[in-house]
């Protein structure tokens, strides 16, 4: 049938575009630039974090974006998935030679593992290191 208010019907497009996009990706951090089935997913959502910043985003919409694992700070969720990747890294590393000592040069999955660990016992003597980040690397076994 003939569709009256365009604007919902539109959102609810391009959530459920999210929809498809987190379950192939496993996240919501969609680049600005990305296009899913014709439509611009990326800016879209830029535009839905836009509106959430200024207070105008309305709560049914804002809970529906999180129940799907939107991020309001993208900057922040992809840091994490970074810090996340070296972590793991640091696991295997553990896993394979039993301990967290890893020699600053090393490298895993072509990531500077090594560097990466240095940056954040440097990070932690500074008091700049998250608590849980340092919780995590502490229980893995790493030695501050």
């Amino acid at each position: 049938g003939f569709c009256w208010d365009v604007p919902a019907y539109e959102w609810e497009r391009n959530l459920k575009f999210l929809e498809q996009y987190a379950k192939r990706e496993g996240h919501c951090d969609v680049p600005r630039k990305h296009v899913e089935d014709g439509e611009n997913l990326g800016k879209w959502l830029d535009t839905q974090r836009l509106t959430y910043r200024k207070g105008e985003l309305n709560e049914t919409r804002q809970q529906r974006l999180e129940e799907l694992g939107v991020n309001w700070n993208p900057k922040d969720a992809v840091n994490n998935r970074k810090w996340m990747h070296k972590f793991n890294l640091l696991v295997k590393f553990k896993e394979r030679e039993g301990h967290c000592r890893v020699p600053i040069r090393r490298k895993e999955d072509d990531e500077n593992l090594g560097d990466w660990l240095g940056q954040q016992k440097q990070a932690h003597s500074k008091g700049k290191l998250d608590p849980e980040r340092y919780d995590k690397l502490k229980e893995l076994g790493v030695e501050w």
